[in-house]
């Protein structure tokens, strides 16, 4: 036993470093893209492709139907499972696509944009390409194999980022980013395909459907209810307000959340099916469970509080000052998605124990108290700021929520989860106000902001070694044995 632990340890590291390695490099490039096109396009044409999107993720949950939480969490998964999921996907693709396609010129109406009808049947098509992509995500999940994540991922990411960036250019408008997304997921698709080697089989496999249908329909009423949260902002900001608010919002809540996508997302992906191996042993999830959150946070926190105190600079340096509406929002979600990190750590932990029924009570007490708060928003507020600011009311009240039935479920009290979190939060806050003094510098805003971004670097830096943050060593060793324990991890595979 104690070798197998030792090597899903090695494992998990490699995992993880492999997921975060993409994430960064995809983030980063993904960043660059973006203030690119944002230079090019107008907030009007991002508000095409973010109405699109609105409705998109509402599909995509369908399609997934979740049955990949499921695959991942299922501790004999075999390829007549993968098949039955496959095929089941396919067919809500074309369902959900059938309808999307007739619903179009309705949407558009509402929307008062006539492109919409074209750019919702065109990009109806990735729904079958994510359909197959979730499968095999869900495969490559399951076995820890994410260098394929990191060779797909960067390859679809630059490609599509050349052809956005070129159309953009030329005066394509919001397809543009149309011909960005479709091309993205698609070779993403093909190269998970290509070196996952999954050899499906044409079978819907009743006893495999009923028993991941068993575990994945509490899932996806839960991302269903998550999804209709996450987007209800967006869908009253384009329906009573105007496109280009809309766009501010989007564009605003985008960048902190690509932020916390590279922290939150790897912690999510690599957590979750590591945990569900060990399912069975409770003290072994609570000692991950405090390792990623420690980890995380000391991560996340000094990301996201730098990156407030520095909004209002960015957005004039590298968006020019026709974004500039788009601050507040880049403000409150790095809120919002400061403390995401807490409640992803911890429905992680519900999620693999075999809990689904647990999180679907969660996500609906969360979403009911939430939609009073915005429904007291709508109607008592005139500007669409207000809107977002109910999201920070939202996540206090989500992570109180999220982070009570761990108490018992793994022994992960409120008091443990301080001890592990307050001291990465302290040491981001004191860098923070420095960074926003640095600020006040009346000097180039090019120079100023270059300042304030290695300020907060060092002055974090600084910190962690005067109090001795462990995670800083955590991390710098585990850097440096990477190399060998990826060696390891892959002789021990081959064995």
């Amino acid at each position: 036993m104690s070798a197998e632990i030792t090597q899903l340890k090695n494992k998990t590291m490699s995992g993880f470093i492999w997921k975060f390695g993409e994430r960064i490099i995809a983030q980063l490039v993904s960043l660059v893209v973006s203030i690119i096109l944002a230079r090019l396009l107008t907030p009007e044409d991002y508000s095409v492709v973010g109405i699109v999107a609105i409705f998109f993720a509402f599909a995509n949950v369908f399609i997934s139907g979740g049955f990949n939480a499921a695959l991942i969490q299922k501790k004999d998964a075999d390829i007549e499972d993968y098949s039955s999921v496959l095929f089941i996907s396919l067919i809500s693709a074309a369902l959900i696509y059938i309808i999307l396609f007739f619903c179009a010129p309705f949407i558009a109406k509402a929307y008062d944009q006539d492109i919409l009808i074209a750019v919702f049947r065109v990009m109806g098509l990735t729904l079958f390409i994510n359909a197959f992509k979730s499968v095999l995500c869900a495969y490559v999940s399951r076995h820890l194999q994410f260098r394929k994540f990191f060779l797909s991922t960067i390859v679809g990411t630059i490609i599509s980022a050349i052809v956005g960036i070129t159309m953009a250019a030329n005066g394509f408008g919001p397809w543009a980013l149309v011909a960005q997304q479709m091309i993205n997921a698609t070779i993403d698709t093909i190269i998970l395909f290509f070196t996952t080697r999954v050899r499906f089989i044409f079978k819907i496999s009743r006893n495999s459907t009923k028993a991941l249908f068993k575990y994945g329909w509490k899932i996806l009423v839960a991302s269903s209810v998550s999804v209709l949260y996450d987007e209800i902002n967006p869908l009253i900001i384009g329906l009573k307000y105007t496109g280009a608010d809309l766009s501010y919002y989007t564009k605003g809540k985008s960048f902190p959340q690509l932020v916390n996508s590279t922290v939150g997302s790897t912690l999510s992906a690599v957590l979750f099916p590591v945990m569900s191996k060990m399912q069975d042993d409770k003290s072994a999830i609570l000692n991950y469970t405090r390792r990623f959150m420690q980890l995380s946070s000391y991560l996340i926190f000094p990301m996201m509080i730098g990156f407030l105190a520095v909004a209002d600079k960015f957005i004039l340096v590298l968006l020019t000052d026709k974004w500039l509406s788009a601050t507040i929002y880049i403000q409150i979600f790095c809120i919002v998605y400061m403390f995401d990190i807490i409640q992803t750590g911890n429905l992680q932990v519900i999620r693999a124990i075999g809990r689904s029924d647990l999180i679907l009570i969660l996500e609906v007490t969360k979403k009911v108290l939430y939609a009073i708060v915005i429904l007291c928003f709508v109607l008592f507020s005139n500007k669409p700021e207000y809107l977002a600011l109910a999201s920070i009311i939202n996540t206090v009240i989500a992570t109180i929520i999220n982070t009570a039935p761990n108490r018992k479920l793994i022994g992960y009290r409120y008091r443990l989860q301080i001890v592990d979190l307050f001291p990465n939060f302290l040491m981001a806050i004191v860098m923070g106000i420095a960074v926003y003094a640095i600020g006040l510098l009346k000097i180039n805003i090019y120079l100023l902001l270059i300042i304030q971004v290695f300020t907060g670097i060092i002055v974090y830096f600084l910190l962690s070694l005067f109090l001795k943050n462990r995670n800083l060593k955590y991390i710098l060793t585990s850097l440096k044995n990477f190399s060998r324990k990826d060696k390891q991890v892959k002789n021990d595979s081959e064995n």
